[in-house]
């Protein structure tokens, strides 16, 4: 998926779950539970699409996602405190992201005989909507490794041309004349 279209599907996922859960649920509710049900939907088609690349062992994780969401769905009718909406909502929104954005990978020749596999998903993501991630990445980066730097500086003694000459505190002297006591 990449980071991009990962962060995309958790978010719309999410976004379906709560509108699915505000439409058809008597006491709607929000959360993040929609969402994580969508990235297990979105990787539901992603096996499905791939099949012939993942194989039988996509095949054995593929069936386990699938018990593992009606487990969940079964628990949400017996427990009315469980939104089930937003769950389902969540992993049909995952599953339309995975379907129209995901990756859907293709076997193709190279000149010189080998084989590279290539992603051609149906709607391509502008690459600045991909790329935020990394950039929100690389400025926390930067930002941890300054606050890092700034720390070490405030460690070290303050160099003799930058400290203050400091004045001898004056003695305290509150305008009275009594002798204090």
């Amino acid at each position: 998926f990449g980071t991009g279209r990962y962060l995309l599907t958790y978010l719309m996922a999410g976004i379906a779950g709560n509108v699915m859960s505000a439409y058809q649920s008597p006491v709607p509710a929000l959360g993040a539970s929609g969402a994580v049900f969508g990235v297990i939907g979105a990787y539901t088609v992603f096996l499905n699409r791939n099949d012939w690349l993942v194989g039988s062992v996509g095949e054995g994780i593929n069936s386990r996602l699938m018990q593992t969401i009606m487990l969940n769905i079964g628990l949400g009718f017996m427990n009315p405190a469980i939104d089930n909406w937003g769950h389902i909502g969540g992993a049909l929104g995952g599953a339309a992201m995975a379907y129209y954005f995901g990756p859907r990978l293709y076997m193709t020749e190279l000149p010189n005989g080998g084989r590279m596999v290539i992603d051609r998903p149906l709607i391509r993501l502008p690459r600045p909507i991909e790329r935020i991630p990394d950039r929100v990445g690389n400025f926390a980066g930067r930002l941890a490794r300054r606050i890092r730097v700034d720390r070490n500086l405030q460690d070290r003694p303050t160099p003799p041309w930058q400290q203050r000459q400091r004045r001898r505190p004056r003695p305290d002297v509150d305008g009275s004349i009594k002798p204090k006591r």
